[in-house]
């Protein structure tokens, strides 16, 4: 499986112009073992589409095209997003409209809480010194060890019932090395990324039961414990570099907001503007 890291991913989808919107599609198939299908280019994974999944592209934007998944061989929850154009086993956008910056807010439909925010830094001492350092992954949990806790490659949604991780798709995954990234807008099933079983260069994203997640180490939460701050420009902040309270501040500051549905799982991902709470230095 190919990836892209969140920073590449947030670097594509930021200050770029929505094109006009056509009808064209291309018809094509996933041609990697493994396909993230994601919100807006490089953001939120929303599912796992499989090699031979016929794909309805609709649209590009850089590297990333905008797919609508069909499969015969299993479940999905949300079959529409974007996947990168090299897990298309054509690669080709011939055809078919630009659509950057299309689908910014799909986010609202099945996130209720997430590790951290976008654009988020959190304060933590290393070495003696104490700083603002940049979020990029997930919080490390533990998963209960049971076999309806080992991961699956997508869940379902039900009419009129919660969203259900799917048996069909276990995967064999790392569980010493599980990181949390949001729960579903239920509160039902929980996205989390591992190593194969066995080592594995990349992490696999993957869907648990929520209730299967719990804090790792001395942790009290399945997120991060320490303060955490949300940032309107973090252009230019590097990963392991601590930054002072006066740099957090010029960037235009707030602090996270717990998700006021499923708190026990993290933060509001992207609240409006005026719902932030003030900056916390």
């Amino acid at each position: 499986m190919k990836r892209m890291t969140w920073a590449v991913g947030l670097a594509t989808a930021i200050g770029v112009v929505t094109a006009p919107v056509s009808r064209a599609a291309a018809t094509d198939t996933i041609s990697s073992d493994r396909a993230t299908v994601r919100e807006y280019p490089g953001r939120l994974v929303l599912a796992n589409a499989a090699k031979g999944d016929r794909v309805d592209v609709t649209g590009y934007c850089g590297s990333w095209a905008r797919v609508r998944v069909t499969s015969n061989s299993h479940e999905m929850a949300t079959p529409v997003g974007w996947v990168l154009r090299e897990n298309v086993t054509s690669g080709s956008v011939s055809g078919v409209p630009e659509r950057c910056g299309t689908d910014g807010d799909r986010w609202r439909a099945w996130v209720g809480a997430i590790n951290a925010p976008f654009h988020s830094l959190r304060e933590v001492t290393v070495g003696g010194s104490t700083g603002w350092r940049r979020i990029v992954f997930g919080t490390g949990v533990t998963l209960t060890a049971s076999a309806e806790c080992t991961p699956s490659l997508n869940y379902t949604r039900r009419s009129g019932g919660p969203d259900v991780v799917d048996p069909a798709q276990r995967v064999d995954l790392d569980l010493s090395a599980v990181s949390y990234r949001y729960v579903t807008d239920d509160g039902s099933v929980a996205l989390v990324s591992a190593p194969r079983a066995g080592g594995g260069t990349y992490g696999v994203w993957s869907f648990v039961p929520s209730s299967c997640v719990r804090p790792k180490g001395a942790r009290q939460q399945v997120y991060f414990d320490e303060p955490a701050v949300r940032l309107t420009d973090i252009s230019g902040l590097s990963t392991g570099t601590s930054y002072s309270d006066a740099t957090i501040r010029s960037r235009g500051c707030s602090a996270a907001l717990i998700s006021p549905s499923r708190p026990r799982f993290g933060y509001w991902p992207d609240p409006e503007p005026g719902n932030r709470p003030s900056c916390p230095v």
